[in-house]
């Protein structure tokens, strides 16, 4: 069936019942389970007892499985323990890295101020190190909301047997694996990179699975007693690898050089790595090539590793392939022929009205995952595409880029009852956000608490909609949010424009009055 290791699967349909006695405390089941084994009703502190059943030592087992990726989502912060739970997503462990010490606070809501409903900033920082300060405070609170346990591996916050099995594997077995990929917990610049590259979407699938390790190369697989030969099929010298594959094969060499980047090539393998950090930090930092048209070299070597791959698959099925000066230009075709052809066929989509007796409300948002801080910019114009009101809000303290995004959707709903409306159409560009609230705000992600704050600005208004934009349309909210963050801004500009977003408001207009 595929499963590198069946216990690891086991494991993670046990946690698949731990996570449904959290969801459902109610049922019959776990009513029957809470009265014998944890009358407390806090199931993750749940010990294994004298005369315990099968079933619940099976739960405990799943338990320790589930314990690998669980997550606290503050509410009111009476259920969580500050020195020993899991609550700061953007940890490396989901805990408190500060240490205890003598201090007296056990549970979270001691961190809260009982008047304000929000962090008590003056006692974190008097009891925190400055990067738990930063952490916590990133942590959006709503008053009125319990702790509720959500699913750290999981983007939208529940639990998965997939995302469990993998969790369990890697803690099992995938601690010389983490070594060599190239991929970690947090590091989101080099996937953002790789799915913004202008190369067609199998290079792209196939960039992911080299960042990942999963191409079949004969060193790997003779580790794995799958053949008994891992010398390269191309030059027959050396065990194959990744790195030897793409890098460092005689043929690779040659062709790279060809290309005109061996420096940059032979400046990447002066550290001694594996070939997927390699292409990592290659697609990390982008770099124009001006000999090649300004082709990216991230995309001109992810485009040549990919015909490599090819070319090897071909060796091996002792089919012949070209010599490597027509690889050179094949691979240059491929990459700039493509890039032309998404150029000519791109569709340019703009702002459009929204119906008489309605607002149009585009949010966005900015965010620098290195500083943990961001922005939001909103922006409402009428029937007639004329500017009503915008907003602009920078804030120090955010996890990730959906949270920034989340809370442009929270100050734009919130501009708009400003100025009392009452039927809005509202544009985003983030789906995640889009798909979230058209399925009523549900979520167990980080942002649960700002979804929620959502949802009850919602309900005032007599009518009210959400759907999915390009950056095109969206650019005036863009521009908004960016200044804002550049600037540090937070305001709101009533009737009167910022002149910095004139030039695009003008354009949005330009191409509805075109139509």
């Amino acid at each position: 069936m595929g499963f590198r290791d069946l216990e690891s699967f086991n494991r993670a349909l046990l946690a698949k019942q731990v996570w449904r006695l959290l969801l459902e405390p109610e049922s019959l089941c776990a009513r029957v389970l809470r009265a014998r084994y944890y009358p407390d009703g806090k199931l993750l502190n749940a010990k294994q007892k004298s005369g315990s059943s099968y079933t619940w030592q099976s739960i405990l087992a799943g338990l320790e499985c589930f314990k690998k990726g669980y997550i606290w989502r503050v509410g009111d912060g009476s259920q969580i323990n500050i020195w020993e739970d899991k609550w700061i997503p953007a940890s490396h462990n989901l805990k408190i890295l500060t240490p205890r010490g003598q201090n007296l606070l056990s549970t979270v809501d001691e961190l809260i101020n009982p008047i304000t409903g929000r962090w008590d900033e003056d006692l974190i920082n008097d009891i925190f190190w400055s990067v738990d300060v930063h952490r916590i405070l990133q942590i959006p609170l709503v008053q009125g909301r319990e702790d509720v346990v959500a699913w750290h591996y999981n983007r939208n916050g529940y639990f998965s047997v997939g995302s469990a099995y993998h969790t369990q594997w890697l803690h099992k077995f995938g601690a010389n694996e983490l070594i060599q990929q190239a991929w970690s917990a947090g590091d989101e610049r080099v996937w953002t990179n790789l799915w913004k590259l202008k190369v067609p979407a199998k290079i792209k699938i196939f960039g992911w699975r080299v960042l990942h390790g999963l191409l079949p190369r004969r060193g790997i697989l003779a580790n794995r007693h799958i053949g008994n030969v891992s010398s390269c099929p191309v030059c027959q010298e050396g065990c194959e690898d990744i790195k030897h594959l793409l890098f460092s094969c005689n043929r690779a060499k040659e062709i790279w050089r060809l290309l005109g980047i061996s420096d940059e090539v032979h400046r990447l393998l002066q550290v001694d790595r594996s070939g997927s950090v390699i292409l990592a930090e290659v697609i990390r930092y982008p770099k124009k090539l001006a000999h090649l048209n300004k082709v990216d070299l991230a995309e001109l070597i992810l485009t040549g590793s990919w015909y490599l791959w090819w070319e090897r698959r071909m060796m091996v099925h002792e089919n012949t392939v070209q010599s490597p000066t027509r690889s050179a230009m094949s691979i240059v075709t491929l990459t700039m022929n493509y890039q032309k052809a998404i150029a000519s066929t791109k569709v340019r989509v703009g702002w459009k009205k929204p119906p008489e007796n309605f607002l149009m409300l585009n949010v966005d948002a900015s965010y620098n995952p290195d500083r943990g801080m961001g922005s939001t910019g909103a922006v409402i114009r009428d029937h007639t595409g004329s500017f009503v009101i915008a907003g602009a809000r920078f804030f120090e303290n955010i996890l990730d880029a959906p949270m920034a995004e989340t809370l442009a959707l929270r100050e734009g709903i919130i501009l708009a009852q400003q100025i009392g409306c009452s039927k809005l159409l509202i544009q985003s560009d983030c789906s995640e956000v889009v798909e979230t609230m058209k399925q009523g705000g549900f979520s167990a992600t980080a942002s649960a608490a700002i979804y929620e704050e959502c949802v009850q600005l919602w309900q005032e208004f007599t009518s009210i909609s959400i759907e999915h934009c390009n950056r095109e349309i969206n650019k005036v909210a863009h521009e908004i949010a960016r200044v804002a963050f550049q600037s540090k801004l937070s305001c709101n500009w009533v009737d009167e424009s910022p002149s910095f977003i004139l030039a695009s408001l003008v354009h949005d207009v330009m191409l509805f009055e075109d139509q």
